[in-house]
């Protein structure tokens, strides 16, 4: 046998589990569904009300990190991190009245590595006791309280939680983390490495993590489903302050279903150096000192941050609460059929979507974390017009049955999983700055702006001379007073569509894009760190170094 092995696989395997086995005679499937029968059954107090839906999720997640700082693999871990987690979501009343859209998701527990369906059930019973006694208490609680307001007769009458079709499907196992861990390190070190020669960077990693899991859920309702998934990501990262205390940063992060999937070498050092490229510039780049109001043009890694901001999480359904509580999210549900947004813009969810243009998607699923298949699409607006919003199964004035849209782990998070957004004004992408120019002409201004970063809002900008073309760097800037009304002033966008992945959604959309009337101001920030009082020893290893070079001569 080779001392060394080139390869490092890791398989994960199931104790009982076997391709050909039917889903209900899988090992945790049927824990779980002993468990919850044997509660649903027996589990009742006098003086509180019967649960009437029980809920256990099972998660078998699997990580896996390498991380390499100024040439050195700093990660330990030398084989995946293997961790097991059940969650319990128990329902007392019934369909019409439970207020569980009032309530957290379900209670989440830690279960031990080894296979034991004894310990499963074990710490199912006790969670599920705990549960049912929580729950109870605050339905009556909450009843008890209902009767000393007075509710507006329509949100009365909506159901709590719709009912829905239960399903039986198995999605699959989750995949094994396999990959040449030697090969990884080597590339790690390499690239971390790259940040060595500029040693007033005071922060710097390059790494690769993995996340596998899969998701049981067992429902008194019948439901009984498996689903795996998987993703990898790269990410690398560098900071510095200047003497003033002020901090700059910049990282790069690439996501993936799979490791083939990530960029090539030349690639990662291209980005490497742009890192290191753009927080030298971001230093020695003017402050911005005027006020603005104009054509922004967003480009590269902008354009994902923005509609990911705008639409990822807010074209949602939000049940108000009979008790009178007001979180003071915005209800578009009101807004249906208005006009929202420009009239060129369309904004279509494609939870389904496995792949554009050949390259896969990270957010698509085929069924939501309350066992609901969603559509393979769903407009959400239309021309600028708002025609329909995510939900899950609580019921709403005009969504009583859920779409299947919830995404979380014990939670209520909303998310369309693949988000594609089209533009019916478009142009070459090599024009959009040539159009920048042209429109902030066209508004007597003598600059424009360009911004290129995710986190736009705060983004350093490149400001264009609309005479020359020119383009210069200005930080201290934040794009002020913007949001999802903002692209009513949408002017255009280019005509090539890009996929952008990150953790949990996948966005389709035009490679850059032009808002008209973005407001942005000087960045006053009054409270700074303080920076470090004795000077960075890698910058005195360089002066002393460089000092000695002299002397020799």
């Amino acid at each position: 046998m080779s001392k060394y092995i080139s390869a490092l696989f890791f398989f994960i395997a199931f104790s009982g589990v076997v391709k050909s086995q039917d889903l209900k005679d899988n090992f945790y499937v049927k824990a779980l569904s002993q468990e919850l029968n044997r509660n649903i059954e027996r589990l009742h107090l006098p003086e509180l009300s019967k649960p009437f839906l029980i809920t256990y999720k099972l998660r078998n997640n699997y990580n896996y990190v390498i991380r390499a700082e100024r040439g050195h693999i700093t990660s330990t871990v030398k084989e995946p991190s293997v961790s097991k987690t059940a969650l319990v979501k128990l329902l007392v009343g019934d369909y019409h009245r439970n207020f569980d859209y009032m309530q957290y998701g379900g209670f989440p527990v830690t279960l031990p590595d080894e296979d034991s369906a004894d310990e499963i059930r074990r710490i199912l019973w006790l969670e599920t006791d705990r549960a049912y006694k929580n729950t109870a208490q605050q339905y009556n609680a909450t009843l008890a309280a209902l009767k000393r307001v007075t509710v507006d007769e329509k949100e009365l009458a909506l159901d709590d939680i719709s009912k829905i079709t239960p399903i039986v499907k198995d999605y699959g196992s989750v995949s094994p983390i396999s990959f040449d861990r030697k090969k990884w390190e080597d590339i790690l070190t390499e690239l971390s490495r790259m940040f060595n020669g500029n040693p007033e960077l005071t922060t710097t990693y390059c790494q690769l993590n993995f996340n596998n899991f899969e998701d049981y859920t067992v429902s008194s309702e019948g439901a009984i489903i498996r689903q795996p998934s998987q993703s990898v990501s790269f990410t690398a990262y560098a900071n510095t302050t200047d003497e003033e205390g002020n901090n700059f940063n910049e990282g790069y992060a690439f996501y993936a279903k799979d490791i083939a999937e990530l960029p090539s070498l030349e690639t990662l050092k291209n980005e490497i150096n742009k890192i290191i490229a753009s927080i030298k510039n971001s230093k020695k780049a003017q402050k911005f000192e005027e006020a603005y109001l104009g054509p922004v043009l967003f480009t590269e890694e902008a354009v994902p941050g923005l509609l990911q901001n705008m639409f990822g999480n807010s074209l949602v359904t939000r049940r108000k609460s009979i008790m009178g509580y007001d979180y003071g999210n915005n209800d578009y549900e009101d807004k249906l059929g208005q006009k929202l947004v420009s009239t060129d813009l369309t904004v279509t969810a494609l939870p389904k979507l496995a792949s554009f243009n050949g390259k896969p998607t990270t957010g698509s699923f085929q069924v939501d974390d309350e066992g609901v298949v969603p559509p393979d699409s769903l407009v959400l607006i239309k021309n600028g017009i708002l025609k329909s919003l995510l939900n899950g199964r609580t019921p709403t004035q005009k969504f009583s049955k859920s779409q299947g849209f919830v995404k979380s782990f014990g939670g209520r998070v909303l998310n369309p999983g693949v988000l594609k957004v089209s533009s019916a004004s478009t142009i070459p992408a090599d024009s959009m700055k040539q159009r920048l120019i042209k429109i902030a002409r066209e508004d007597g201004l003598p600059f424009a702006y360009i911004v290129n970063q995710r986190d736009y809002t705060n983004a350093d900008l490149f400001r264009v001379d609309v005479k020359t073309g020119l383009k210069t760097l200005v930080k201290n800037c934040r794009i002020s007073n913007f949001n999802i009304r903002s692209l009513r002033r949408f002017a255009t966008a280019s005509n090539k569509q890009v996929l952008s992945n990150m953790p949990n959604m996948s966005i389709i959309s035009p490679q850059s894009l032009i808002i008209n009337e973005v407001e942005i101001e000087k960045q006053n920030k009054t409270v700074k760190p303080k920076p470090t009082i004795v000077s960075n020893p890698l910058l005195d290893k360089k002066i002393a170094t460089s000092r000695g070079s002299k002397a020799k001569k």
